[in-house]
């Protein structure tokens, strides 16, 4: 999933579940784009420099069940308000599906490699390729892209963020009034 997905799905269902759980009316939605994108933001850069060349995957670290516990854990033992966020961080997994990746998702019980996106992805020297290769070759993506684009609209509207004035309040606040 393209970056904007992962950040329009979540925002729309944070502010969906706002109208249920009142506490996630206080979040503020720029940590919750932050923490929606962060293990791509952590794995991306590592797979450009290094990781793709030998494992041949984008998703690494950040991407594992290992990592999220670990960051769940902490989070609950030293910083129990950055729980939404968290949640937001563990949506990222969700949204990926990492479940159909298990090597990745159970390093490194599972040989301390990660999950190889298809044999063509795996042949490809630039990960820029990999992405190009996977968006061509498996339509149905295409499907969660578009899916994203109606939930991101769907929250501009909803929140009326087309007016100028809201959408300068809510990039300088991170809060919907």
């Amino acid at each position: 999933m393209l970056p904007q997905s992962h950040i329009t799905y979540t925002v729309s269902a944070f502010n969906l579940a706002s109208k249920w759980i009142p506490s996630l009316k206080k979040v503020d939605y720029r940590f919750v784009v932050l923490a929606a994108t962060l293990p791509d933001l952590i794995d991306k850069p590592l797979a450009a420099l290094y990781f793709y060349r030998r494992y041949k995957s984008a998703m690494l670290f950040a991407h594992t069940l290992l990592f999220h516990m670990l960051v769940f854990i902490t989070t609950l033992w030293k910083k129990p308000h950055w729980l939404p966020y968290v949640l937001a961080f563990h949506g990222h997994v969700v949204l990926d599906r990492i479940w159909f990746f298990p090597d990745t998702l159970y390093w490194p019980l599972r040989g301390g490699r990660f999950h190889v996106w298809t044999k063509q992805g795996s042949e490809q020297q630039n990960i820029k390729m990999a992405y190009w290769y996977t968006f061509t070759k498996r339509p149905e993506l295409w499907g969660w892209e578009i899916g994203g684009i109606i939930a991101g609209l769907w929250f501009i509207f909803t929140n009326r963020l087309y007016q100028s004035e809201k959408l300068a309040d809510f990039l300088r606040t991170g809060k919907l009034y």
